[in-house]
């Protein structure tokens, strides 16, 4: 007899994050948190956050690690019990995103990896820990994920389909996927609950690590 009950928490970082960025939330006994978002392409950064996931699971990704979500949801939709989505964007890139990203691939080919680092790094009181991750993860991984966001495909269809239990969240402050995004989301899934933090920026598990704490210990529902 297959059990399907939700067996584990994994969490997806963002673009130049690692694990530190949950270094504030309270996460549940047995929670999975990989460490970077890696991957040659959005399938095969979707089958390494796959590899150690349980069964089913209670799947959270942070940006980056939300497009690399919505990859899992196409190819294994009946491991996902629970979605949770932070700073996330559904949207296929736009021109202007393309050129910041080929931009940034120029700079960091050219050894400016720090220097762009630095540049990325918004002002603010968690600037430091933000900096520290970016120069662990490093130009390598860095390339991999420009990669990633480029490669990116619409996912507002794949919401429409989804009626599980779905939380959203995202700073009232973020101007990188400003609450518009979670509120378009909202509208194509009307089960999820929608939660805009305020005083809070785009990195929200560092903002608002309480408001991240007490969406992981909500219940799911159907």
């Amino acid at each position: 007899m297959t059990d399907d009950r939700e067996t584990g928490l994994l969490l997806l970082p963002g673009t130049l994050c690692d694990a530190a960025l949950w270094a504030g939330v309270s996460l549940p006994a047995g929670a999975r948190v990989m460490e970077t978002v890696r991957g040659g392409s959005l399938a095969e950064a979707a089958r390494l956050a796959l590899t150690d996931a349980p069964v089913r699971f209670h799947l959270l990704g942070f940006s980056l690690g939300a497009i690399v979500a919505f990859e899992v949801l196409r190819q294994a939709p009946q491991r996902v019990a629970r979605l949770t989505l932070i700073s996330a964007n559904p949207h296929a890139p736009s021109s202007a995103q393309l050129h910041a990203w080929a931009e940034q691939e120029q700079q960091v080919r050219a050894g400016g990896f720090e220097a762009l680092a630095e540049s990325l790094t918004p002002q603010g009181q968690h600037r430091e820990a933000v900096l520290e991750m970016a120069l662990r993860v490093g130009p390598g991984a860095f390339l991999e994920q420009l990669a990633l966001l480029r490669s990116r495909s619409d996912s507002r269809p794949l919401l429409t389909d989804y009626n599980g239990p779905l939380t959203l969240m995202v700073g009232q402050d973020d101007t990188v996927t400003p609450p518009r995004l979670a509120e378009e989301m909202k509208a194509l899934a009307p089960q999820a609950r929608l939660r805009v933090i305020p005083n809070a920026g785009h990195y929200l598990p560092l903002d608002a690590p309480q408001a991240v704490s007490e969406a992981l210990r909500e219940p799911a529902y159907a």
